[in-house]
């Protein structure tokens, strides 16, 4: 009998040990195939690259989606937000065709048929969905590579077609959400397997010692030199001011390089001074 409940003690233990949820989760969406308008080359790379970049950077629970249907991405976000709840990290990160309409950003998915504006509740997912399906981690991250033209403008009636450049800005509070172009702007898929925002966003983002909350602006630089200044990364950011790290600096990882003939912008201790000192008036404490 005492050999039983032992057993069965163990078992149970063995059980909730077993339970314990991922730390770090990342969704990566990539949709390329779409069924009613053009294609799109990149987001299925670049959805890949940033994958790999994420599990070097210590996310223990990495999904990949790829080609969306409507249906597919509302199950994909709603089953992450049931990961994302309670964990250190959550993180979505989106390519392939954005669109601004009604005052909101939509995502399209690759069955999108949007003959219409009015369309884009019934076929598009907004991006409020996307920010509730990170809502219950501590530090959340949005990243959009989706700064492209609307190709589904043409066919819209005149007074929406104004609507047909990139994403409009966006306001949320503790979410880091990061844009590969500035409000009604687009982003260029570059003439390599991956663009330039996520060349530059998968190198930086296991890069050691870079505080999450310079990640944005690092990658700002990045494809700024790479573009030639054409293509500005817009960064939205409302979380703590005291640094988060991905990869802390003792790890001995060496800045990742951003290309052959770029420079790394290294961060220097006025940076971190910085920041910190964001922090200290963000806590409002005597002690901070």
């Amino acid at each position: 009998m005492f050999r039983l409940c032992l057993t069965l003690y163990v078992l149970v233990i063995l059980s909730l040990s077993g339970g314990v949820e991922a730390k770090r989760v990342a969704l990566i969406v990539g949709n390329s195939q779409y069924e009613n308008t053009s294609t799109l080359a990149n987001p299925a790379n670049d959805a890949a690259v940033v994958a790999a970049s994420a599990r070097e950077a210590g996310f223990d629970d990495v999904i990949v989606a790829q080609n969306l249907s409507i249906r597919d991405f509302q199950r994909a976000l709603r089953d992450f937000r049931i990961k994302a709840n309670g964990a250190d990290v959550a993180m979505v990160y989106y390519a392939g065709h954005g669109i601004e309409g009604q005052g909101k950003n939509w995502l399209i998915p690759v069955d999108a048929e949007l003959n219409a504006d009015l369309d884009l509740p019934y076929e598009a997912l907004n991006l409020d969905r996307v920010v509730e399906a990170v809502s219950g981690a501590q530090i959340r991250m949005v990243v959009l590579d989706a700064c492209r033209n609307n190709p589904f403008a043409g066919t819209w009636k005149s007074e929406t077609r104004s609507m047909s450049r990139g994403l409009a800005g966006f306001d949320a509070d503790d979410i880091l959400v990061i844009y590969a172009a500035a409000p009604g702007q687009t982003a260029v898929d570059g003439d390599s397997d991956n663009s330039p925002f996520a060349s530059s966003f998968a190198n930086r983002l296991p890069q050691a010692g870079l505080p999450v909350q310079l990640l944005g602006g690092m990658v700002r630089d990045d494809v700024l030199m790479a573009t030639g200044g054409t293509q500005r990364p817009f960064v939205s950011a409302s979380i703590t001011g005291t640094p988060v790290y991905l990869v802390d600096a003792t790890s001995g990882a060496e800045p990742p390089a951003f290309s052959e003939t770029s420079e790394i912008i290294s961060l220097d201790e006025s940076a971190l001074d910085a920041l910190a000192w964001e922090g200290a008036l963000n806590a409002d404490t005597v002690a901070a």
